[in-house]
């Protein structure tokens, strides 16, 4: 497990911000703070420790980004204009300054996991929807996102060991996974909703990877209002993946906007046990450090989902865990077609080994009996307490 977490974080991260109502705001921060300070009670303070990032060049990006995008968005906030990329993302006066802290928070996580330590960056804007040139994959907009600190923290780790990206925002990181589609040195791992139903329509099974990334890129779909029930079997995709890459580092695109009730634009069903086990899987799973960047979440995703998180990452044991919540018959009955699809993609496609019973489950059993298997598991762990 993971020994301590760093959180970084600055007060300029605050300046990106416009006066127009947008879901996209500083007040995300008073409610992911008031979260963490809520660990008081439950970790020791010497586990969660807050630090400040440098400034930093924002030519960085361009390790990830095409040297136009990044030149031409770089002009545009030196203007220290108010203006629109496109009818979701906005840079203002501040943005700059907000910019220039996340780079120099790329830079300090980077130095923190080279030497075994984890981190948290606690920043704005997200990052995982900006491609090579801004919107990515078709995107009708770049939702919210500038530059993409979660590929240029892989894209600089993998140098160093075997990488993994596990994204677990609501939507899928487009961005990420267009900037990455066709290297084969970074696994990237995407746990998102239906794309028929949600922004940004992208990361349906099939889409593998090309060139020498193909079978790198495993998106794991899940339907609207998916309870903890399903977000858990997902997970044990995450993990027998993990245990066949064992990687060095893991980069956590996090995003806790499918925590139910965080915002009405997305409806899902997931508590704070999903975002507690996850944290617990990826700190058991790397040799050296996990490195997570902040994506979504809007409301009580910030405030419940990630202190339950930051929990699983330390391996706290007695955590106040929300009750289990379980999917409908309709959910699962999609969820099992899109994975029975993944697996057999991962089977065709990938170098990834998958245990021969996990297989034979889903490409031979019903999604009844999956979802009545997992209901059983969980049944026998709340009579043991």
């Amino acid at each position: 497990m993971v020994r301590r977490i760093y959180i970084i974080y600055h007060e300029d991260f605050r300046l990106h911000s416009i006066e127009l109502a947008h879901p996209e705001n500083p007040a995300r921060f008073d409610l992911g703070l008031e979260g963490i300070r809520g660990l008081a009670g439950i970790v020791s303070g010497r586990r969660v420790r807050l630090i400040e990032p440098p400034t930093g060049s924002l030519g960085i990006f361009k390790r990830v980004h095409s040297s136009s995008y990044v030149d031409w968005i770089s002009s545009i906030l030196r203007s220290r204009k108010t203006l629109w990329l496109d009818s979701d993302t906005y840079v203002s006066s501040g943005s700059i300054d907000a910019l220039s802290r996340l780079a120099g928070a790329v830079q300090r996580a980077i130095v923190l996991a080279l030497r075994g330590e984890s981190s948290l960056i606690l920043g704005r804007p997200p990052s995982h929807h900006a491609g090579f040139n801004g919107r990515a994959m078709g995107a009708p907009s770049q939702g919210f996102c500038i530059f993409n600190a979660t590929a240029l923290i892989g894209s600089i780790l993998s140098k160093h060991g075997k990488t993994v990206i596990v994204d677990f925002d609501v939507h899928h990181g487009n961005g990420t996974q267009e900037i990455l589609y066709n290297r084969g040195d970074i696994t990237h791992i995407d746990i998102h909703q239906d794309p028929s139903t949600t922004f940004p329509y992208t990361g349906y099974p099939d889409q593998i990877g090309d060139g020498e990334g193909r079978g790198t890129k495993i998106n794991i779909v899940v339907p609207p209002i998916s309870g903890d029930d399903i977000y858990l079997d997902a997970l044990r995709l995450v993990e027998i993946i993990l245990d066949y890459i064992k990687p060095d580092f893991i980069v956590a695109s996090a995003g806790f906007d499918a925590f139910r009730g965080d915002t009405d634009a997305v409806l899902s069903n997931v508590g704070s046990k999903f975002y507690y086990m996850i944290g617990r899987l990826l700190s058991a799973k790397n040799k050296i450090a996990v490195v997570t960047v902040l994506e979504g979440g809007y409301g009580d995703g910030l405030r419940r989902g990630l202190p339950a998180y930051i929990a699983g990452l330390l391996g706290v044991r007695k955590y106040p865990l929300d009750p289990m919540s379980y999917s409908s018959r309709g959910a699962w009955k999609l969820y099992w077609e899109y994975k029975r699809h993944l697996i057999n993609n991962i089977i065709e496609n990938s170098k990834i080994m998958l245990p021969e019973e996990y297989v034979r489950e889903y490409q031979y059993n019903k999604w009844r009996t999956i979802k009545s298997n997992i209901r059983r598991k969980h049944r026998r762990a709340r009579k043991r307490r």
